[in-house]
Parts: structure tokens; C-alpha cells; sequence
């Protein structure tokens, strides 16, 4: 029974190849995702972290049950200009997800917002000063962000720069609406 078995199953593969279903059942397509690397789980758990700090800054109460103020907890400058970076990047999310689904930029591969138009026009209700003062403030609150990564993660120096950056980039792809348009390692453009 086994030796019949095992006749069987090349015979069924060829059979299969040979009808061609081959292509995609009900078309779903399905990826087969790696383990990530070492690097890129240093970075994703030191900006797991920066984010902690923002909510546990946040809730911090600034006043003591005695009704006297209790001073924040102290922060490095740079922990201080990340959190502020994740903060006003809150602040302007709506904005970039609707010139990220529009198409008016896109998520560059090294982890910034692209422009993909040449001129700026105004864009649902956003001024092109505005369009203009969004996208230079994302940019640097994600150039903020990435020099705490750089300073933070454990076994990262300055020659992992453009694997952070790629990272970054992942995270950011990952964030957008549906439609925007990322850029690829090779430098091509694909929309999400």
C-alpha cells in the first residue's frame, strides 16, 4: 500500500502541472514571509520604545494627591525631540495620509516622503504653503526619529544607516492608506 502511495504522488503533481491549476485559487495570493533580522528587530523594538515614552510622558499627572506639581520625568534631548517628533507626526497624519492617497507624494525608500508632482496645487482644502510646510515637517520628524534609532539601537553605527532607513521605510509603507505610492529597493514605484 505505501509503494502505492508513493507512485502516486509524482503522478498527481504532474497531472496537476499539466491541467494548469498552477495559478492562484479564487485569487488570493499568498507570500511567504521570512524571520526578520537581527537588525531590523533592534530597530523595531527601539522605536516600540520611543513610542512608550511618548504615552508614559503623556500620562504623566502634574499634580501630587497633595495638590502640590510634580515634575516631569526627566528625558535626554533627544528623547525629548523624538517624542516630539512622534507627537506632531500624530498631529499631521490625517494630512499626509490624504496627500499619500492622492498620490501627491509617496514613501521613499529611504524612509521620507517624496514628492511625485512638479508643481504644488492646492490638494482637498490644503493650501500649497501648507502642502509645503506638511511635508518639510514630516520629513524632519522622521530624520528625528531615525537619529534617536541610530543612537539607541543596540550594535547600530553609521554604516547601517541606509538598512535603518529601509526599515523605516517599511514602517511607514506599512502606515499608509491604501493607494499611496511606495518606492521599491530597486528605486521603482509600486502603489500599496
Amino acid at each position: 500500500m505505501t509503494r502505492a502511495f508513493v507512485y502516486t504522488i509524482p503522478l498527481l503533481v504532474v497531472l496537476i502541472l499539466a491541467s494548469g491549476c498552477t495559478r492562484p485559487l479564487l485569487g488570493i495570493n499568498l507570500f511567504v514571509v521570512g524571520e526578520r533580522t537581527a537588525l531590523e528587530r533592534q530597530v523595531l523594538g527601539t522605536y516600540e520604545k520611543i513610542g512608550r515614552d511618548l504615552a508614559t510622558y503623556a500620562s504623566v499627572r502634574g499634580v501630587n494627591p497633595d495638590g502640590t506639581l510634580s515634575p516631569p520625568p526627566e528625558l535626554t534631548e533627544s528623547q525629548q525631540q523624538a517624542i516630539a517628533a512622534m507627537n506632531n507626526r500624530r498631529y499631521n497624519r490625517d494630512d499626509v495620509d490624504t496627500l499619500l492617497r492622492v498620490q501627491f507624494v509617496g514613501e521613499g525608500r529611504n524612509g521620507r516622503l517624496v514628492r511625485l508632482v512638479d508643481q504644488i496645487h492646492p490638494v482637498e482644502g490644503l493650501s500649497p504653503e501648507l502642502i509645503g510646510e506638511i511635508i518639510a515637517e514630516e520629513n524632519e520628524d522622521r530624520e528625528t526619529i531615525l537619529a534617536r534609532l541610530m543612537e539607541t539601537t543596540p550594535g547600530v553605527e553609521e554604516d547601517d544607516r541606509e538598512e535603518v532607513e529601509w526599515i523605516l521605510a517599511g514602517l511607514n509603507r506599512d502606515m499608509a492608506p491604501p493607494g499611496a505610492m511606495y518606492q521599491r529597493r530597486d528605486g521603482s514605484w509600486r502603489m500599496k
